[in-house]
């Protein structure tokens, strides 16, 4: 792979949205490219070529993952809803999640106990005592009326423990059976340093449901199931430029809260949509940054290395998971790695 910096080939922020915007769900580019190498799992060849591009700390897909083929088929809202609530056929142990509610299509990340209402107003999400099968109910009806951005979204989340993977089969859920790969106790393509492995992650999206650009230390294998969602990636060196909070204190250290779709904004009249002068000042900057665009699709699974920024737009309603493999520290020469975002989240209070 080469690794000179034109790979993955990177373009201003406020571009990516020009050409598509964050809400435009219904009426996509006719074309849209795709700037991330695809590589077919069936083929070792193409596998061992994935591997050299995970070495060098680049995003890349798979696709033809036997055992994502099979959970897109298998995970009906009827069977995953049986596992949440305990009421399958077999003895799977029963699985956890929690929904989610915001005024809107936008999910910006908080510590909810650091969460003050009178110094920073309503906070951006609330948890409620949904079920999944309400969730699923209405993600369904986001689909068929086009939920509009500007209405109450919801999102469903789930996660298996790192330990679960010890365990006998017999006491895996059923994320941890469906997705072996992911839980495997020994190295695998997908989980390949099972010792630093912290579980897996399962995000539940309806049309819309757009998550604050973020980034995990893990490098990170993401598994889509059914659905589809957009993802917007920046490399760790453009983590200055993301708005990221840099304060201790705050409930959202680490992550931004910039809804970077207001970037086509930023020049209109009369849009409609209230922002501060600093908002505006941050996302002229975000809109400067470094980003590709990419859409991950059912039976796809997409790496995103240690340390990049993804911010993620759910286009329908979708299943995603993913495991990590341990910090990846230098990164890649070109891109950056755990410096650059440690320098960039240094705290400024």
């Amino acid at each position: 792979p080469p690794n000179d910096g034109s790979y993955p080939p990177l373009v201003d922020m406020s571009k990516i949205f020009e050409f598509w915007g964050q809400d435009d769900l219904d009426s996509p580019p006719e074309i849209i490219p795709e700037v991330l190498q695809h590589f077919d799992y069936q083929n070792p060849h193409e596998v061992a070529a994935a591997e050299k591009y995970r070495d060098l700390e680049l995003p890349f897909k798979v696709y033809n993952v036997p055992e994502v083929k099979a959970a897109g088929i298998k995970w009906t809202d009827d069977y995953v809803a049986d596992n949440f609530n305990d009421a399958g056929d077999d003895d799977t142990p029963r699985s956890y999640g929690n929904a989610q509610q915001s005024v809107d299509s936008f999910f910006a990340f908080y510590y909810p106990e650091r969460w003050d209402v009178d110094l920073l107003g309503p906070s951006p999400s609330l948890d409620i005592d949904w079920t999944y099968d309400k969730w699923a109910q209405h993600a369904v009806y986001a689909d068929e009326v086009s939920l509009s951005p500007n209405e109450k979204h919801y999102y469903w989340q789930s996660g298996v423990t790192r330990e679960e993977r010890l365990k006998k089969r017999r006491h895996w859920t059923f994320v941890s059976r469906d997705l072996p790969s992911f839980s495997s106790p020994e190295p695998t393509f997908f989980g390949f340093n099972p010792p630093a492995q912290k579980g897996i992650q399962c995000r539940f999206g309806e049309r819309g449901v757009t998550a604050a650009t973020h980034y995990d230390g893990g490098r990170n294998m993401i598994a889509m199931m059914t659905g589809a969602k957009r993802y917007i990636l920046s490399p760790p060196n453009a983590c200055k430029k993301l708005g990221i909070v840099s304060s201790r204190h705050h409930p959202s250290f680490r992550h931004s809260m910039l809804n970077f779709g207001r970037v086509t904004l930023l020049d209109k009249k009369d849009t409609g949509v209230k922002m501060s002068d600093r908002e505006r000042e941050w996302l002229r900057i975000a809109g400067s940054a470094q980003t590709l665009s990419t859409v991950l699709k059912a039976g796809e699974v997409l790496y995103v290395p240690s340390h990049w920024f993804h911010y993620i737009a759910s286009l329908q309603k979708s299943a995603q998971c993913n495991t990590r493999s341990g910090i990846h520290e230098d990164g890649n020469r070109n891109f950056g790695g755990m410096r650059d975002v440690r320098q960039c989240t240094l705290d400024r209070d």
